[in-house]
């Protein structure tokens, strides 16, 4: 939060919401909600991001709406701050486990266009896996598959010219 929006006071009806509103009656019992919000969103690398980071999830730990605040971050692909008492990477490998690995590939293949598309934008595969919520290999495997396919298709080009 920028410092002409910060509250410095406890009551959670003073505070902005972190958590928007249209997620249901869970948020109003929230723990964060009577605490600084900066806690929640530490940046990397600023002083006592760190420590900034362990308090929040100490104080998710004692949260009675945890489930339900982890299962919305993950079903809207929060991608910073601590929520449901994980990490921005702590939630990646949850998320990821949701996907069936037998499944990774095949919706690799499927956003052929998508992951072309990024590469070409200078992506690596890890940022495409965790875009997509499947494994960097599932990337790497489709994308072998693609430049495979494109080959052959080249060769038929040339046998039929």
């Amino acid at each position: 939060m920028t410092p002409n929006t910060r509250h410095n006071t406890t009551d959670a009806t003073d505070r902005p919401a972190l958590i928007p509103a249209d997620t249901g009656d869970w948020r109003d019992n929230a723990e964060c909600r009577r605490h600084d919000p900066d806690l929640w969103f530490a940046v990397g690398h600023s002083p006592g991001w760190q420590q900034k980071t362990e308090q929040a999830i100490t104080i998710c730990g004692q949260c009675t709406v945890r489930p339900q605040c982890l299962e919305w971050a993950l079903s809207t692909d929060q991608r910073s701050g601590v929520w449901g008492g994980l990490t921005e990477g702590e939630r990646r490998v949850v998320a990821r486990g949701r996907i069936d690995r037998g499944r990774s590939y095949e919706l690799c293949i499927d956003a052929q266009e998508y992951i072309e598309q990024r590469l070409a934008a200078g992506a690596t595969h890890r940022v495409i896996a965790d875009e997509l919520g499947v494994g960097h290999s599932a990337v790497g495997r489709a994308c072998r598959f693609f430049e495979s396919e494109r080959a052959t298709q080249t060769s038929a080009r040339e046998v039929a010219a």
